[in-house]
């Protein structure tokens, strides 16, 4: 979806609010030591809601700091593609869509993932964070 589709219909402008975008960014953070806690124990199905919860509320964070509010998962990504075309990869971008069409298998159908996913996913997954992590930290501080 293009950035300027989401602005019509999905996205609304809001205050710029760095203490919301602080806040995302902290919960972002627990979330992943909390995924670091329990990987090993953990179902691929609920590890995968976990870190797409992760790079939610990262991007989510910079909407805040920009002053946007996001009704559609779809136009993160956008948001990413406009805001910092040179951030991600083109395959790290395919890959953030692709994750956010499995982790709504998952919640709203019950989808069973490949049991090596994570396995195969993970290296890209950790990339993305550590690039988001990296934008925020320069944006929030």
């Amino acid at each position: 979806m293009r950035w300027e589709d989401c602005l019509e219909y999905k996205v609304k402008k809001v205050r710029e609010n760095p203490e919301q975008a602080k806040a995302l960014f902290e919960l972002a953070n627990k979330r992943l030591e909390s995924i670091n806690k329990r990987r090993k124990d953990e179902y691929s199905q609920f590890l995968i809601e976990s870190y797409y919860e992760v790079i939610k509320e990262l991007i989510s964070s910079l909407l805040s700091i920009h002053g946007f509010k996001s009704y559609s998962h779809e136009c993160l990504v956008s948001f990413i593609k406009e805001y910092y075309p040179a951030a991600l990869e083109d395959y790290q971008l395919h890959f953030l869509d692709s994750m956010r069409k499995l982790r709504s298998d998952i919640q709203y159908r019950g989808a069973d993932v490949a049991d090596d996913y994570l396995e195969r996913n993970l290296s890209t997954i950790e990339g993305v964070i550590k690039i988001l992590n990296s934008i925020v930290k320069k944006e929030l501080f």
